[in-house]
């Protein structure tokens, strides 16, 4: 382990969660898989219940951690939603990964975004997406290589390609302003990560997560450099 995982013992990594029906209330919902492989390289994960002051978490946390799930609602790309997307969206979701975004920028603090959260970054900066992908067939729980960008953030940690899994029907159509592509899909050129000129944001389509020796592994790649780095910049603070 080097020295700058090491650095990384006391950082504590807010993670935004999804919600499901209880028998007596909703319930706040989250893949252990992000818990344990933050912890893999030191982090500790902080749930976000999705309430209480966002200010406060951005001030107490050392990053940001938009996991995956549903859509978002398309009125924030200026689309309408259709009545059988209605079921996939959480609009209070929606506004709390919004408001967590906005106050984790504010503060210039790391943030990382897994398949909805390239999303939600991407929106967040202006971008658009796709409601339905064309291509879906090649995206919708399967396995498909990705080609990374030539000096982006990406290539020196997990090389020029690699076979990513894959659990989504929407992508980013537009690019929001100060954001960067960092690796495509081979198969259909849909846009699979991203990194902002200047903030220390950047994403992945995939789900590194399910991709980590030891905890689960969709694919033969190992995304465990994706978290030691993110868990190395938190530290270095940005």
């Amino acid at each position: 382990m080097t020295q700058g995982v090491k650095n990384t013992e006391n950082t504590v990594i807010l993670v935004s969660s999804g919600t499901i029906s209880g028998g007596r209330s909703r319930q706040v919902a989250q893949s252990e898989l992000y818990a344990r492989a933050l912890a893999r390289f030191g982090g500790s994960m902080l749930l976000d219940g999705g309430f209480g002051s966002a200010e406060t978490l951005a001030e107490r946390t050392d990053a940001l951690l938009l996991s995956g799930g549903g859509d978002i609602h398309p009125a924030y790309y200026g689309r309408h939603l259709t009545g059988k997307d209605a079921a996939r969206v959480d609009q209070r979701r929606d506004e709390r990964e919004w408001e967590l975004l906005r106050q984790f920028c504010a503060r210039k603090k790391p943030v990382f975004g897994v398949c909805r959260g390239i999303q939600v970054i991407d929106v967040f900066f202006g971008g658009t997406l796709f409601q339905h992908l064309a291509t879906a067939h090649v995206h919708e729980s399967t396995i498909h290589t990705v080609v990374t960008s030539e000096g982006g953030w990406l290539r020196p940690l997990l090389g020029a390609s690699l076979p990513v899994n894959s659990y989504h029907h929407q992508a980013i159509r537009t690019l929001g302003a100060g954001l960067c592509v960092t690796a495509v899909s081979d198969a259909d050129g849909v846009i699979e990560a991203i990194e902002h000129e200047t903030l220390p944001v950047r994403a992945v389509q995939w789900h590194p997560e399910r991709m980590v020796d030891g905890l689960c592994r969709d694919t033969d790649a190992e995304m465990g450099p994706l978290f030691a780095d993110f868990l190395a910049r938190t530290a270095q603070g940005g």
